[in-house]
């Protein structure tokens, strides 16, 4: 990833941290020492309970994710966030690979960057990433202070590759054809069946901080959801307002086997230890009185 040093080091934050799990505790002292130079905070919540979801994991297909944001006037150019969608396989019945982790990772920047997390003819062969490969797009524009914009991300776990992205704000609507683009393959996940994860996240590298720059790395989230494609229809399987929980809290990992059976379905849970996510009360939320917030400060 040439002269995109910045973003390689916050990514090799998170393929480090994560290890085993959705970036859990046991390699929690690699975390700290990264954490000077870089930070993602993130929040993740496991499907896997239900008629539809169940359908889907036994035949995957297209899915989608999506989430309302805003960010502040002081909000730092630097700063990448947004959303990811997971198909985990598990280790007893995979559809690919034993233990894989088929990831559709968008972020975005202030300035209307959009970052991709691309995979590569090694990682569809199952061989985890080591380097990121990114596609780089843009919005065209760059990002309004204080306003509520929407972002949607579709992919198809069938075939591993992205659908399309939406991204929509005030006088924005920005849609990206994506087919084409192969999803990323991460780390290897032992967890003892078929889940769909969804996450929300903002992250930063020191590397890429602007001289002069200063300015809260505040991402504000609202109505989280996640859906599928059955039958030709869209169909939800999670949503989050944060509204019925009132922190963000470790993930209850289990070792060697991550038993799903100890994850509250639809409930956020901090994707790594350090990361810096939370639930505040908020007089501009989108819906209701909270809103999650991530925060990418070092």
């Amino acid at each position: 990833m040439t002269g995109l040093s910045g973003t390689g080091a916050v990514w090799g934050l998170r393929n480090r941290v994560r290890g085993i799990s959705i970036g859990i505790c046991l390699v929690l002292a690699i975390g700290f020492a990264l954490a000077f130079q870089s930070r993602l905070s993130c929040a993740v919540a496991l499907i896997y309970k239900g008629e539809v979801i169940q359908r889907f994991l036994q035949k995957p297909g297209i899915s989608f994710v999506e989430t309302q944001f805003m960010i502040r006037p002081d909000f730092p150019s630097d700063v990448i966030f947004g959303v990811d969608q997971e198909f985990i396989e598990g280790i007893k019945a995979p559809r690919y690979v034993k233990g894989g982790d088929w990831m559709s990772f968008i972020g975005l920047q202030r300035n209307g960057s959009v970052w991709i997390a691309e995979g590569t003819a090694e990682t569809m062969r199952g061989i985890p990433s080591k380097d990121r490969k990114w596609k780089i797009l843009s919005l065209g524009e760059e990002i309004k202070p204080d306003v509520w914009y929407r972002i949607r991300c579709y992919c198809d776990f069938g075939t591993r590759s992205y659908s399309r992205l939406e991204v929509q704000g005030p006088g924005l609507l920005k849609k990206f054809d994506l087919s084409g683009v192969t999803l990323d393959y991460p780390n290897f996940m032992p967890f003892d069946g078929r889940a769909m994860s969804y996450y929300t996240y903002a992250m930063r590298s020191r590397t890429m901080m602007k001289a002069g720059e200063s300015g809260e790395p505040l991402v504000y989230f609202d109505d989280v959801k996640g859906g599928v494609v059955l039958d030709g229809l869209e169909q939800p399987v999670f949503f989050n307002d944060f509204e019925s929980q009132s922190t963000i809290d470790p993930q209850p990992v289990t070792a060697p086997v991550i038993l799903l059976s100890k994850y509250q379905q639809g409930h956020f849970y901090k994707e790594r230890n350090e990361a810096k996510f939370r639930i505040v009360e908020f007089p501009n939320a989108h819906s209701g009185r909270h809103v999650g917030v991530a925060d990418a400060g070092l």
